[in-house]
């Protein structure tokens, strides 16, 4: 298998999606009273503020198509919108957050494209993002794609007549593709996704993910309900192994010194901490997470006498501690999951009382002991996420983070056109060692061994990894 290493220069202008960057078709219940384009934005869209949303719409970044009538366009805020308008948003790419733009192209033929995505990256379109996503970089890309000969011979012999363009100094762009990413990982989260290049490749993707997702959650539903016989290791792996067709494995640098060796199965529920809160009349705490409500997700217990609501959707994740440094403070994990919950595993490791070392959104009240999962305030979070300083945490001081350390490590599938097993491993630890640094003026920098001498806390931090990899069992 061919692999190439893609950089992609943010100067090129193709959208992906002609001159519309975002469409979105507005719906509203039948009880609802109408409401104002400009009204609606800053309500659903809050992470820009009413004056930035009254400037994209100055400069002619918003339009909405009327339902009845394609041909009636209009940019105005004081339009009151109609049910199914279609908007459209497309902001000059300028106006997008920065994003790291390397990626490692590992498969990419006809049908689908495995890419390893960095930890400054959003998959698709969201929020601030728009054109800066991977999806946008994909449809963008000038470089030479490397196609499997298996899957399509004629193409190969197309790229390699481009190749020899090249080598003549011709500058040569190919036609952008179409690409439906199957899964999505967080912006900070590295690692492998695949992203179909056809609809009927996407549908046939999307059906294994989606037939196989539906059948072990509710298995999952089933045995962690109050009347179930629960969800040991043992029977979560019988789940894991029942009829796989797609294999996920994470792996996540965990803040505070787990037990090596230690292995501990999560079921506790997850769901929104903003409906949540608002639901019980925690009404001061909710205003605290108004702004995110969307974003922030919470645990909640799955035993009936301390969730009687029933608060939350079934969520199951096994962590396995493969290697440990208490004078470092930190661990290395090796995590699989049975369901796909928003945020599961950065949750579920703070709920056990060892966030995701760099998270910024999820924390821990009891380091160290399970059960005190919370997110930070809104305040907090934006400060965090706008801020290019990295995070320290308590548990480990030597460390300055830029993201929260958690990487898809291995991706299984069957492809939709051969039905050939597909499966890939990306090494976590050229992704990780690129966004730590050591902490200037921490207290004890170098990390002592047990023969008497000193290292550095990158050094063990990397000698920590090296074990944990090692320890995969792949």
């Amino acid at each position: 298998m061919l692999e190439c290493a893609i950089f992609i220069s943010r100067t090129s202008g193709w959208r992906g999606v002609g001159e519309m960057g975002r469409r979105i078709r507005y719906s509203r219940p039948k009880a609802a009273l109408p409401e104002k384009l400009l009204d609606f934005l800053c309500t659903r869209f809050s992470y820009l503020s009413r004056d930035e949303w009254i400037k994209h719409l100055a400069a002619g970044h918003l339009s909405v198509v009327s339902a009845s009538d394609s041909n009636a366009v209009t940019t105005s805020g004081e339009y009151v919108l109609r049910q199914n308008d279609e908007i459209y948003f497309n902001p000059p790419r300028e106006l997008e957050p920065d994003v790291d733009e390397y990626i490692h192209v590992v498969h990419d033929d006809d049908a689908v494209i495995v890419c390893v995505k960095n930890g400054n990256l959003p998959v698709a379109e969201g929020g601030r993002y728009s054109g800066n996503t991977l999806v946008g970089l994909l449809e963008r890309r000038d470089a030479v794609s490397f196609v499997s000969e298996k899957y399509s011979a004629a193409r190969q012999k197309m790229d390699q007549t481009r190749e020899e363009d090249w080598d003549a100094g011709v500058s040569v762009h190919k036609v952008p593709a179409s690409y439906y990413p199957i899964h999505r990982l967080d912006k900070e989260t590295t690692g492998l996704v695949v992203l179909a290049k056809q609809l009927a490749a996407a549908r046939a993707l999307s059906r294994q993910f989606e037939k196989q997702s539906e059948r072990i959650t509710a298995q999952v539903s089933k045995r962690t309900d109050p009347a179930g016989d629960g969800l040991s290791t043992a029977v979560f792996e019988k789940l894991l192994a029942e009829e796989k067709v797609v294999t996920k494995v994470y792996v996540a640098v965990l803040a505070g010194a787990a037990p090596e060796g230690a292995d501990f199965v999560m079921c506790d529920r997850i769901g929104l901490l903003f409906d949540s809160l608002w639901n019980e009349g925690d009404t001061e705490d909710a205003k605290k997470h108004n702004k995110l409500k969307k974003l922030k997700m919470a645990c909640f217990p799955v035993n009936l006498k301390e969730n009687p609501k029933r608060h939350g959707r079934p969520a199951a994740s096994r962590v396995r501690i493969l290697s440990s440094d208490k004078k470092l403070g930190v661990s290395v994990a090796r995590v699989d999951i049975l369901t796909g919950r928003t945020h599961q595993i950065r949750i579920h490791c703070a709920q056990l009382g060892y966030p995701v070392l760099g998270d910024k959104l999820y924390e821990t009240t009891t380091p160290g002991v399970a059960g005190g999962c919370c997110a930070v305030p809104d305040d907090t979070y934006i400060a965090r996420a706008k801020g290019n300083e990295g995070l320290v945490s308590a548990a480990a001081p030597r460390l300055r983070v830029k993201r929260h350390l958690l990487h898809a490590a291995v991706l299984s599938f069957l492809h939709p056109i051969s039905e050939e097993r597909l499966m890939y491993f990306a090494d976590p630890r050229e992704w990780f060692l690129r966004d730590v640094m050591e902490e200037e003026g921490a207290e004890g920098d170098a990390v002592k061994t047990t023969a008497g001498g000193s290292r550095s806390a990158l050094e063990a931090l990397r000698q920590l990894l090296d074990r944990a990899v090692g320890a995969l069992g792949l």
